[in-house]
Order: C-alpha cells, then sequence, then structure tokens
C-alpha cells in the first residue's frame, strides 16, 4: 500500500516538475526515478539530489522530496544525508520567504551535524544561517556564523565552502556600504569558483553580486554589463531565484535612468520567475517595481492594481504602508482629474470675460458717435440691464463653482472614510469572532473555577474554543484552523456555525459530531480525495461532552489530546491521528469515557503554546514543558494558573515573536 501511494506521489511530482521548466526536466525526471527505483540506502541521496535541483525553480515540491530523504535516512541511519535534508528544506523555505521554519530546520541541520561528526554540513549550516541574517539585514550576527564555516572550511580544505563563506561576507560588507571589502570577498569568491572546475556552474551568483556591488557603487554601466553577461550565461537556466533577482536589479537601474519601458519589461520578467518560483518576497518587490514605474508614467489606474497585487502578497493582508500609497495613488488620480477641470473651466472663464469687453468697448465706440447726450442715457439703460444680466450669470456660476466644490470636498472625506474602513475591518473581524465564541462565564453551568487562555498571534485567530449546553449536558470545544490573521479566522467562524448546527440538531455523542464535523467541513470546503490537487484546509480539535448527572464526560479528538491532572498526577487521554478535513488515512473518531472525580483538573489546548521557541536559543517549550508548567502550578486557583501559564509563556519567548495563536481551556471538577 505504502509503495503504491509512493509511485503515485512520484508521478504527481513529476509532472508538477516537467510543466514549465522543460530544458532541465529529463535531468530531474532521471532523478526521480533513481529514487524511486534504489534501495533504500541509496534513495535518502537521491531524494536530496531532487530537492536541491528544485530548490529555486519549484521550492514547494522540493521540500516533499526533501522530507522523504530525511525519513529514509532515520530508517536507514545515514547521518550525511539527514542533516543535508534539514539545510535543504531549509533553504527552500528560505527561498519561499517562511524565514522562521529555515531557521527552525538550519538548526536541526547544525544540531545533527554536530553529533554525528558531520563537518562539511556543519559548515553549511553556518553558511544558511548567515545568509538568513542577511535577509533579516542583521550583518553582525551574519558574519559570526560566516567565520565560523570559514574556519572549518580551512580546517576541512573544502574549497566549496570557503567559497560560499566569502560569497555571503561580501553581502554583509555590502549591507554595511563597505563597497571596497565587498568587492573583495566577491572576487575571492569568484577565483575560488573559476580555479575549481566542479564550482564553474556555481560564478554566475557571485557575478551577480558582484555586479550588485557596482550598482550600489554608482557603477551603474559597468553593473549593468555584468547583469546581462549573467542572463545570457546558459548555465543560469532554471534557475527562478536568480533570475528574478537579476531581472530586478537591471529594472531598479533602468528605473534611475528614467528607462521606463525598459524598467517595465524588467520588472516584468522578475515577477514570471517570481510566480514559477513561487516566493512571496520576490513576487512582492516585483508587484512594487511595476508599481512605481506605471505610478511615475502616471497610469494610475494600472499602478493601483499592481499595488494591490502586492498588498496580497503580504502575510498581513491590511498593509498599512501599502494601503496608504494605494490610497494615494487614487486621490492623486481624482486630484489631478479634477484640477484639469478647474483649470479648464477658468480657461473659459476668462475666454468670457474677454468676449464681454469686446462687446462692450464696440457697443460704447458705435453710441458714442450719435446723438452723445441722447444716446449716452440709452447706452447707460442698456449697460445696467447687461451688467446686471451679467452679474447674474456670474452669480450661477460662482453658485456652480460652489457645489463643485462641496461635491469635491465630499469626495475627499469618502476617500478618507473608505481608507478608515480598511484600516478598521481587521479589528472589526475581531469583533465578530469574540461575539462567536462564548465567555468564559457560560462554562459556569458545568465548572464553576475554569479558565481559557487565548492568544491570537494575530489580532485575529485561526484557534477557538466554543461549547453549547443540552437538556443534560454541556458540549465543550476547543480548535486550532489551518493559517493564522484572517485566513485562520475565517476557517474558525466555519468550524463554529458548523458546530452549532450539528450539536442544535440533537447529535450528542463525541466520535458522532467530529465524523460529521469532518464530513461538513470536506463538503464546505469541496475537499474530494486527499491527493495534491485538493486543498489541506481543516483543523485539529479537541471535544468533550460533559454529563452533568452522572459527573463523567465522554472525550473525541483530531492530533489534539485531554491532559487531566488527578490526586497531582498527570494523565492523558490520546486523540486520534487525524485533522477535521481532507487525510490520506482517515479513521472513524470514536469516544472516550472518563468518570470525573472531585478536585480532578481537565485541559484541552492547540499546538500554539508548545512550539513557540526561545529567544536565547530557539529552543520550544514542547509538550513536555506545557505538562511541566500545568503539574507545577496545578495547586493554584484556575485563575491564578491561567496567569501563571501567561507569565510562563512570556519570558520563554522575550523578544522573539509568537509563531502560532494559542488557546488552553483549564477547567476545574
Amino acid at each position: 500500500m505504502r509503495k503504491g501511494i509512493y509511485i503515485i506521489t512520484v508521478i504527481l511530482l513529476t509532472m508538477c516538475t516537467l510543466c514549465g521548466r522543460a530544458q532541465i526536466s529529463p535531468y530531474i525526471d532521471s532523478l526521480i526515478n533513481l529514487a524511486y527505483n534504489a534501495p533504500d540506502s541509496l534513495a535518502a541521496r537521491y531524494n536530496n539530489d531532487v530537492c536541491w535541483k528544485l530548490r529555486n525553480s519549484n521550492p514547494e515540491t522540493a521540500i516533499q522530496f526533501g522530507n522523504k530523504a530525511i525519513d529514509l535516512a532515520k530508517k536507514t541511519g545515514d547521518m550525511e544525508q539527514l542533516v543535508k535534508g534539514y539545510s535543504y528544506i531549509g533553504v527552500c523555505h528560505r527561498n519561499l520567504g517562511n524565514y522562521s521554519d529555515a531557521l527552525g530546520y538550519y538548526e536541526l541541520g547544525i544540531e545533527n551535524a554536530r553529533q554525528y561528526g558531520v563537518s562539511d554540513q556543519e559548515a553549511y549550516g553556518y553558511v544558511n544561517l548567515g545568509n538568513l541574517y542577511i535577509y533579516q539585514e542583521n550583518y553582525d550576527k551574519a558574519e559570526e556564523q560566516l567565520y565560523k564555516a570559514m574556519n572549518l572550511g580551512n580546517q576541512l580544505k573544502d574549497s566549496a565552502i570557503l567559497a560560499y563563506a566569502y560569497l555571503n561576507l561580501g553581502r554583509t560588507r555590502l549591507g554595511k556600504k563597505d563597497y571596497d571589502k565587498s568587492e573583495e570577498n566577491f572576487i575571492k569568491a569568484l577565483d575560488i569558483r573559476t580555479e575549481c572546475k566542479r564550482l564553474n556552474s556555481q560564478r554566475n551568483v557571485v557575478r551577480k553580486y558582484l555586479a550588485d556591488c557596482h550598482a550600489e557603487a554608482g557603477l551603474i554601466d559597468l553593473a549593468r554589463k555584468e547583469y546581462q553577461a549573467c542572463l545570457d550565461d546558459l548555465d543560469i537556466i532554471g534557475d527562478y531565484d536568480l533570475l528574478s533577482d537579476i531581472s530586478l536589479q537591471m529594472a531598479k537601474i533602468s528605473y534611475s535612468k528614467k528607462r521606463y519601458d525598459e524598467a517595465l519589461k524588467s520588472a516584468r520578467s522578475s515577477l514570471e520567475y517570481a510566480k514559477r518560483m513561487g516566493s512571496k518576497y520576490a513576487t512582492m518587490n516585483a508587484y512594487n517595481m511595476i508599481a512605481s514605474v506605471l505610478y511615475l508614467q502616471n497610469r494610475y489606474k494600472d499602478a493601483a492594481d499592481n499595488y494591490r497585487d502586492q498588498i496580497n502578497c503580504n502575510d498581513s493582508i491590511f498593509s498599512e504602508q501599502l494601503t496608504q500609497k494605494l490610497f494615494n495613488i487614487q486621490f492623486s488620480a481624482d486630484q489631478y482629474k479634477k484640477q484639469s477641470e478647474i483649470e479648464r473651466m477658468a480657461k473659459e472663464q476668462e475666454l468670457m470675460e474677454q468676449e464681454r469687453k469686446a462687446q462692450r468697448i464696440f457697443i460704447i465706440a458705435l453710441l458714442g458717435g450719435i446723438l452723445m447726450v441722447i444716446l449716452v442715457l440709452v447706452i447707460l439703460s442698456v449697460n445696467n440691464r447687461k451688467v446686471k444680466r451679467l452679474n447674474a450669470q456670474l452669480q450661477e456660476q460662482k453658485d456652480e463653482l460652489s457645489d463643485r466644490n462641496a461635491r469635491i470636498e465630499e469626495q475627499q472625506k469618502l476617500l478618507i472614510k473608505q481608507q478608515t474602513q480598511i484600516a478598521d475591518s481587521i479589528s472589526y473581524a475581531q469583533r465578530i469572532q469574540t461575539v462567536l465564541m462564548p465567555t468564559q462565564e457560560e462554562f459556569a453551568s458545568v465548572f464553576a473555577d475554569r479558565f481559557i487562555y487565548y492568544n491570537p498571534r494575530n489580532v485575529v485567530s485561526g484557534d477557538f474554543f466554543w461549547q453549547m449546553d443540552c437538556d443534560d449536558c454541556q458540549v465543550i470545544v476547543v480548535a486550532d484552523c489551518t493559517g493564522h490573521g484572517v485566513p485562520g479566522a475565517f476557517m474558525s467562524m466555519l468550524g463554529i456555525c458548523a458546530l452549532h448546527g450539528i450539536v442544535g440538531n440533537g447529535t450528542r455523542t463525541a466520535g458522532a459530531i467530529l465524523n460529521r464535523l469532518r464530513e461538513l467541513i470536506k463538503t464546505l470546503l469541496r475537499q474530494t480525495s486527499a491527493d495534491d490537487s485538493n486543498p489541506k484546509d481543516g483543523m485539529d480539535i479537541a471535544l468533550m461532552v460533559v454529563d452533568r448527572q452522572c459527573q463523567s464526560l465522554e472525550y473525541a479528538g483530531g492530533n489534539i489530546p485531554l491532559i487531566y491532572i488527578r490526586d497531582g498526577e498527570l494523565l492523558e487521554i490520546k486523540p486520534s491521528r487525524n485533522p477535521i478535513g481532507v487525510y490520506r488515512n482517515e479513521t472513524p473518531f470514536v469516544g472516550q469515557r472518563l468518570q470525573l472525580k472531585k478536585g480532578d483538573r481537565i485541559y484541552l489546548s492547540s499546538d500554539g503554546y508548545a512550539s513557540q521557541f526561545r529567544d536565547v536559543d530557539r529552543q520550544k517549550i514542547k509538550m513536555s514543558g506545557y505538562k511541566r508548567i500545568l503539574k507545577e502550578t496545578c495547586g493554584l486557583p484556575m485563575s491564578e494558573q491561567c496567569k501563571k501559564l501567561s507569565e510562563e509563556f512570556d519570558a520563554w519567548k522575550g523578544t522573539y515573536p509568537q509563531i502560532d495563536d494559542i488557546c488552553v481551556a483549564g477547567f476545574l471538577v
């Protein structure tokens, strides 16, 4: 069965690999065949080779091969391939812009390399960490890691390691604006890769950064020449990461020289390569450059469309900076039209005034020669009537201008209101989500002493807690949905509404509720099968049905256990290894009964608390640490225990950002 699944996976991945990369597909295809047909002792190596070859062109597919390599390496005890698997997957996450995931895999690779004595991979791990710190503009930390790599490279006399170290040291100096030192390090890396034949194909990366150095130093023509030479080299075909970056740099050079058509062409090439690779940061930067060029060409609508695409690429959909740019473009476009209209009206008014003045002069001159005394009275009378008529016309035009100014002010107020609505929409989404979830007091019908520790990573959360009182029981749920922020909140509201319908229609057993919930979620999300063509959205969940009369509960869970402390001993009821949603090895959810005893303390929790990294050493709290805190604080009142959980969490993460939503529910029997 497992072999059949693997065959299907290989076929699907091969098809994905062949699409859009015709120039490298035969080689990748042969590697995939080797990965499948080779014995376990060699399969890990071939899966890692596929992962490495796809890291820049299709990093999401590459991650799947890297994970397969790790599984095979653990099975066969091949520690070198195990370490490579962690490192390669980290590079894929970095290309996708998932820096926290990349950091986790890099550190796993270094830890295992030190443990098993794989020194060359330990050195590459330091290079990868340094590279990641460069992306975060933390150049001092980057240099610290790169010097570690260089020391190991000198001990091993490994040219490849030294070339990587010099290359990235050049990037740190470039970030610090030390162009001479930067160029010196890049030239050392280029010399090493030129002298070593097996590294010749990697020269383009060095030449690209050398061109970056020239561009930063103001040597624009030299930089352009280097970039074009890289693009013309056949070795770069299929490296979408490098192609996207070089195209973007070419666009910036053309932009600085006001060659906007050339800049637009290069930026669009960068966007195409970034989309092929799947990198959200490269895609976002390309959209930004396209929008900037279009804005200077007064193509406001097209610029606004590209800024919208840039906003959609951002992890936070309501990015304040980009939204402000969009507003400014729309406002500028409206003001441009309004100002043109005002200038046109002013010119027309000036022409009308000149015509009226000429008419008055002609009439006065004509009538002045005829019967001066008599006609003067007539002229004065006629002119008086004309003046009144002109005053009336002027007043009418003044009123019209006043109305137009009022409409302009109204439109300005509308634009400001729309901007405020965009800024407030995420806060409103938070209020909606809060209303859908119960208050802590609503748990009091069964558990007088209880707490809910609810701490979203962003304003809104993919975690939720829920309860419903029935005739003779109370249904309580803690769930962890796919995603964070607004996408996670959508999933949580979908889960809450589904639970209202299922329990409200009379389903009272834990297993039946979860089985019905899974089928309903799969139907709503149109998840027809567990292959890669279907979205894997869903949720992990823990659900208990508390019987008030019998003082017992029935528990069922998908990937979230029920933990309880009885007489000072921490016990656990294991969940089913199934999520709510489509899953390849789907099994039915089954309820497990627990007779409650006075003094029992019951806990349900998403994995956000245990997954948090520590600031000082990037270690996770893990489930063992979470259980330790529960056991140490179980003697406190539930409200104090909740406060202690929050304090322990804040002390653990320090300045490190929160990586996941958190929801912990505790109840005292």
